[in-house]
């Protein structure tokens, strides 16, 4: 008789705990302290990722779900974009810009992040081909035949262009070898809008449409003829393909006239509805990865009439139990207003000043990570302040109305006089800690500044390199007196609304531009030069757009549960909070929202024997 060892290749273990690592696949244990029989099983889910910087749909993607790529398309009603962006798993960050604007292209799907191509386009009949090599795009050779609505499959070097539209559906194939096309046997029916993925000798193709309805017609393609493959479980146009011929995810896409959250998966030979449908239904939408972990983004959500979205949502089949990252509630502050400034950790925060009604506040409060509690009030009621420091020894500096140069010192209890600023200024930026701090840029009488003052813990001293770009409007900081960080704020212009510069003790350089210029931003005070967040704040309307910063560029990450602008931030890039501020529909808000990282578990399963 074979044993579970002889099948399985391992032991039934007796464990005290249940096992925390991949090893655990397909294994057996007895847990001693439950007194039951566990084991891990492999599970496939959707879970929420960051949102793109420019909804739209029709466009193109390739990539992986930790190196993936997203590049033209349309939003509505009919702006063609040459955005291009890049994902690392966590946000999108801005890449470099398609040569030609474009909507309904293809890509070589199977083509990593650094080494794309992009061809063909609705906008025209548009013979375009773009290749990119990871931060710039530069043109390839001409397809034949220009033409839109086409599938794609490939990498850069050895990519596959077939069907299409361009006056009517076509059935022209062309193969790309890194310089030109050449057309191949033709496609098996004159079909357009069909989702498309492999390689240039092992292709797939599913759904689309040729004179009428959508259609379920799936067909393979082995380098030289088109084969019939297993029908698609319903008729689908614009569905999104990820992985290889053999072993395929497709989801999405609109069965007309509606939009499906359907997840199913392709072996060769047929196709299976999978267990995990996306959360939100969606068409015309950016798709790329592998079977097991794919990337789904923005694209057609809702109607009539259908709307383009940022939302990205992430698929991963794994033995682990995935939490996506996200801002969740917290407490709810004691009184409520905008125009605050935030210091400390998450477990030992404060917020400080603000505007109540039509009064500058003095006001106090201590968060513990759950509730907040009043403190002790400023000497100088303020608003549009700036602040630093830890819990118990904190630095509010700065402010409105009338310029104030009033400096104080909290140390967990009570706040006491330090000596002042130089020149008096509200909505500055600040950095650093209670001796040793930074305060920067503002409005004197109004006009932006970009005046720079380091404090000592005793007191301020002008420096002689002030910001690049003078400005105001609650200016972001974070990071220390020798490595800190400015960005956002506005006024005169928007355009200053996506400035950062980097100081180093001495002077300020230009860092990466944020996606989303803001000014009335709210970051993460404790946060760092190389791991800054940038919350919600003020672009053309108030917004919930959440950006990080890695010392180099700007890339999204989740969005406040609720768009939000002059609120206070504190604590650092993994755990920030965002307290207070003002909505959209609310004047002063005493809401609390905090970042939660995306966390992985062990999917554990206990063995029963019902």
């Amino acid at each position: 008789m074979s044993t579970y060892k002889n099948l399985i290749g391992k032991d039934v273990n007796f464990l005290t705990t249940d096992p925390d690592n991949a090893q655990a696949e397909g294994q057996i244990w007895y847990n001693s302290t439950s007194n039951v029989f566990k084991n891990a099983i492999v599970s496939s889910a959707w879970s929420s990722g960051a949102s793109v910087n420019n909804a739209r749909r029709g466009g193109a993607a390739s990539g992986t779900l930790t190196a993936g790529l997203a590049f033209g398309g349309r939003i509505p009603p009919g702006t063609n974009v040459a955005d291009t962006e890049e994902y690392n798993g966590t946000g999108w960050a801005a890449g470099g810009n398609l040569g030609t604007a474009r909507y309904n292209l293809a890509s070589a799907t199977n083509a990593p992040q650094t080494a794309s191509l992009a061809f063909g386009s609705a906008a025209s009949p548009d013979t375009t081909t773009e290749e990119y090599n990871g931060s710039s795009w530069t043109a390839g050779g001409a397809l034949n035949t220009g033409r839109g609505f086409l599938g794609g499959a490939g990498i850069q070097t050895a990519a596959l262009g077939f069907g299409g539209y361009v006056g009517g559906n076509v059935n022209n194939v062309e193969e790309y070898d890194g310089s030109s096309w050449t057309a191949a046997n033709v496609f098996p029916s004159s079909t357009r809008q069909m989702g498309g993925n492999g390689l240039q000798t092992a292709a797939l193709s599913t759904g689309g449409t040729t004179s009428g309805p959508s259609i379920s017609t799936t067909v393979e393609y082995d380098g030289t003829n088109w084969t019939s493959g297993g029908a698609y479980p319903q008729t689908i146009i614009d569905v999104r393909l990820a992985g290889i011929q053999t072993d395929t995810l497709a989801f999405g896409g609109s069965p007309p006239p509606s939009k499906t959250t359907l997840t199913t998966n392709y072996d060769g030979t047929s196709w299976t509805v999978n267990p995990a449908s996306m959360a939100t239904p969606r068409t015309a939408h950016f798709g790329g990865g592998t079977s097991s972990a794919a990337f789904a983004a923005s694209g057609l959500t809702g109607g009539p009439p259908p709307v383009s979205t940022p939302f990205t949502e992430e698929f991963n089949r794994s033995i682990n139990a995935i939490t996506a990252a996200a801002f969740s509630s917290g407490g709810t502050m004691n009184t409520a207003r905008r125009y605050l400034s935030g210091f400390g950790l998450r477990t030992a925060g404060v917020a400080v000043a603000g505007y109540i009604t039509t009064n500058s506040s003095a006001a106090t409060e201590e968060y513990n990570g759950s509730s907040w509690t009043n403190g002790g009030n400023l000497g100088t009621a303020r608003y549009s302040l700036a602040a630093c420091g830890i819990e118990t020894a904190g630095l509010a500096f700065g402010g409105n109305p009338s310029d104030k140069t009033e400096s104080e010192e909290y140390n967990g209890s009570s706040w006491s006089e330090g000596n002042n600023l130089n020149t008096g200024r509200g909505e500055l930026g600040g950095a650093g800690t209670q001796t040793a701090a930074l305060a920067f840029g503002g409005g004197e009488g109004g006009t932006p500044a970009d005046n720079t003052e380091e404090y000592n813990g005793t007191s301020w001293a002008n420096q002689p390199n002030g910001l690049n770009v003078a400005r105001r409007g609650e200016v972001g900081g974070a990071g220390i007196q020798t490595a800190a960080l400015a960005f956002g704020g506005g006024y005169p212009g928007p355009s200053l609304g996506g400035n950062t510069e980097e100081y180093d003790g001495s002077s300020w350089t230009t860092g990466g531009t944020l996606n989303t210029a803001r000014a009335s931003v709210a970051g993460s005070s404790n946060g760092t030069q190389t791991a800054a967040f940038a919350c919600g704040g003020s672009s053309t309307t108030t917004i919930a757009n959440v950006e990080s910063y890695d010392g180099t560029s700007w890339s999204t990450r989740p969005s406040l549960g609720t768009a939000k602008k002059i609120a206070g931030g504190f604590a650092t890039a993994s755990d920030v909070v965002v307290a207070g501020g003002r909505t959209s529909t609310t004047v002063n808000t005493a809401t609390t929202e905090q970042f939660n990282e995306e966390t992985t578990a062990l999917n554990i399963k206990t063995i029963t024997t019902s």
